[in-house]
């Protein structure tokens, strides 16, 4: 018998992709919506007996290598290695040096980890156990979670992997070293800093979060930049220890930290995952949509945790997710919650409420029913919100309610909704001549430098040290640069040649980027050379991150005028500060 089939004959089909969707058993058969195309009505089937699965939606079908292919955007050699390991069979005539990049980087990975964890072991990481221990974290957590610490050291991690047989650029690939200024030589990216692993579904480190403990560190936490193998938009920490129970709970809880993650599955509760800090993205809601339709949200109590929670409903809205909010009954985070008494933490499970009749109770009061100004305005909001509901019975259910509440009659009510669908719309393509004037203004420049950098790679490395990727509001571009900057890193020396291939070779890029931005420098910068394109490239990114600032700056004073009106001083201190850091970054650029 071959590896593949003992492989196929050692691993359970309906527990493989149950780990990815939700599974009901259907005669000899199991049944559920396909993972592969949106579908109401489950037509996605997997049969154990022959050990295949099949979509009658949309024809996708094969056995437990095709499906782990697909769903995880693997090559063979890959997903036969990763169920390889999942079944307990030793690929044999594997040799790591000829592995594919994804693979070189999961071992890269996972011995970095394992370099760490002996750090954290030995007394050179008390400072790291220390501090958990503070934060009440035991060993059973810290070994679960697979904490490390990083030394105080430029090349000690460096010089453990190349002895261990891993390249210079391969370990500058996985975001694990910076390349200095000048020269190509590196130094550690993670220093003195606890380390969080953050690992896949299957329990694979992809990527790192360090803490500092210097206090004149600029960055408390820094993360690995995104590569082949870690994209932070489609990841939740956490989930490789939750899916379990977030189908035994029927859902599952999000929150922004990996620390609220960690206290809450020490204290039980297991169905947790983090979104690490920033609102949910379209990828991780659908992850988490193969396991459960029902999202509860526990942001932090601050308002950019509240900013966040809200960009992220609007997206489950849009998803047709079930959502409830939880509102803490002390401290700001999950983790101070659980730390105080793990009982506010049970009680603010309890008392969670659906996404609509939070906001209904906390919009409709009894002092904002009685000041038509405020009743006008929590209306608004409630409405606004309410379009955003793809399910029609529940939103008539909630129409109702608000009606009740108001004292008003529900077609007063339906009459006032707001016309149109407002579910987020679908991100621009990134150049279309014939709608070329309509496009932001944003855009049209981001397009511009793209074609520069596509079309002269020489200038990529000017655009990387002065444009970073979180100055870009269109997640298309955004995630393109992104995409760009990361095959550029594989090798500085790329010609316009190489580039063009690696659109056409890349199969994750709209077409559209491929067709538009090799045409489009001889449209817009015909009779330019290399010296007069680099200035206007300079230009393009000055004019872009002024405008940047300029609309920080817009929005920040908009904020300062709210805090002064509700007197919050707190606010007004961090306010004045962010805008004076804005302006300060906005006069440079004059």
């Amino acid at each position: 018998m071959d590896q593949v089939e003992e492989i196929k004959q050692k691993t359970d089909i309906v527990q493989l992709i149950g780990e990815h969707v939700q599974l009901k058993k259907a005669g000899v058969n199991w049944k559920g919506n396909c993972p592969f195309h949106n579908e109401k009505t489950p037509s996605f089937m997997v049969n154990p007996e022959k050990n295949i699965f099949h979509c009658f939606g949309c024809n996708e079908g094969g056995d437990v290598f095709t499906f782990i292919q697909k769903i995880e955007g693997l090559d063979f050699p890959e997903a036969l290695k990763l169920l390889g390991e999942k079944a307990g069979v030793k690929i044999q005539n594997f040799d790591p040096r000829v592995s594919s990049e994804k693979n070189r980087l999961m071992e890269l990975s996972s011995a970095t980890t394992l370099h760490w964890q002996e750090n954290m072991s030995k007394d050179i990481g008390s400072k790291s156990r220390d501090y958990l221990s503070k934060r009440g974290i035991n060993e059973e957590t810290i070994q679960d979670f697979k904490f490390g610490f990083a030394l105080d050291s430029w090349d000690d991690l460096f010089n453990i992997l190349k002895k261990r047989g891993f390249t210079e650029s391969e370990i500058f690939l996985a975001g694990l070293t910076v390349k200095k200024s000048a020269g190509n030589n590196y130094y550690d990216r993670f220093r003195d800093r606890l380390i969080f692993p953050i690992q896949d579904v299957h329990g694979n480190v992809i990527g790192f979060t360090g803490r500092t403990f210097k206090k004149d560190e600029n960055a408390k936490y820094i993360n690995s930049p995104e590569n082949p193998i870690y994209y932070k938009g489609k990841v939740l920490y956490g989930l490789d220890k939750a899916k379990r129970a977030i189908r035994e709970t029927g859902y599952v809880i999000v929150v922004e930290g990996n620390m609220d993650v960690v206290a809450c599955h020490q204290a039980g509760f297991k169905n947790v995952v983090a979104c690490s800090g920033t609102a949910l993205t379209l990828d991780q809601i659908k992850i988490l949509k193969r396991y459960t339709e029902n999202v509860a949200l526990c942001f932090d109590q601050d308002e950019a945790g509240q900013r966040a929670a809200q960009r992220s409903m609007d997206l489950l809205f849009a998803e047709d997710v079930n959502i409830k909010i939880i509102q803490l009954l002390f401290g700001k985070d999950p983790d101070e919650c659980i730390r105080k008494d793990v009982r506010f933490w049970e009680d603010s499970l309890k008392k969670s409420k659906s996404a609509m009749q939070f906001f209904i109770d906390k919009h409709l009061t009894e002092e904002n029913l009685e000041n038509i100004n405020n009743k006008k305005t929590a209306t608004k909001f409630l409405l606004e919100l309410l379009v955003k509901i793809q399910n029609k019975i529940e939103q008539d259910h909630w129409l109702k309610k608000i009606a009740i509440r108001l004292d008003i009659s529900e077609s007063i009510l339906r009459d006032a909704l707001p016309q149109g669908n407002k579910t987020p719309a679908k991100v621009e393509k990134i150049y279309e001549a014939p709608k070329k004037a309509e496009q932001p203004l944003e855009v049209r420049y981001l397009v511009r430098i793209l074609t520069i950098l596509v079309n002269y790679p020489t200038l990529i490395g000017y655009a990387i040290d002065h444009l970073p990727a979180d100055m870009i509001e269109s997640e298309s571009l955004a995630n393109f640069y992104k995409s760009l900057i990361i095959y550029y890193n594989k090798d500085d020396k790329l010609t316009r040649g190489d580039v063009c291939d690696w659109l056409d070779e890349n199969k994750d890029l709209e077409k559209s980027y491929k067709d538009s931005l090799s045409l489009y420098v001889d449209q817009v910068y015909e009779g330019f050379d290399e010296k007069a394109l680099q200035t206007e490239l300079i230009d393009l990114v000055r004019i872009l991150k002024k405008n940047y600032y300029s609309s920080q700056l817009s929005s920040l004073n908009k904020e300062l005028i709210l805090a002064e009106s509700d007197k919050d001083n707190d606010r007004l201190d961090e306010l004045i500060k962010k805008i004076q850091i804005s302006s300060e970054n906005l006069d440079k650029l004059k």
